[in-house]
């Protein structure tokens, strides 16, 4: 099941505001990016550079993140926008450690 429509940041000014003015945690696999938003509701977007791989690698790192974050934001209350990049090491890390990575860094970035 993919991260509902509502759930998912889709313009790219919302995304440039979280980026710009949010809270930020970071890892060596991972940067989140977290800023309230008027909606009410937690909203998703991913930043994968080109400069991780061509587009078969760039879409399979967004597809491990999709399913890693989909729980957290089922969970999550509040309305913030939450923009995750990822770097470029991400793109051979094993599932369990992007999955300890970014549940550390929602944590972190979420309770501020």
């Amino acid at each position: 099941m993919a991260l509902k429509r509502h759930a998912r940041l889709l313009r790219s000014a919302d995304f440039d505001r979280t980026l710009r003015s949010g809270r930020r945690a970071a890892s060596e696999y991972l940067a989140v990016f977290v800023s309230d938003n008027v909606v009410g509701r937690p909203r998703v977007g991913l930043a994968v550079s080109r400069k991780l791989g061509n587009a078969v690698v760039r879409n399979r790192i967004k597809r491990r993140l999709r399913e890693l974050v989909r729980p957290l934001v089922t969970r999550a209350t509040g309305g913030r926008d939450v923009v995750i990049v990822a770097r470029a090491r991400a793109s051979d890390a094993e599932f369990a450690r992007l999955r300890q990575e970014i549940e550390m860094l929602w944590a972190k970035s979420w309770g501020q």
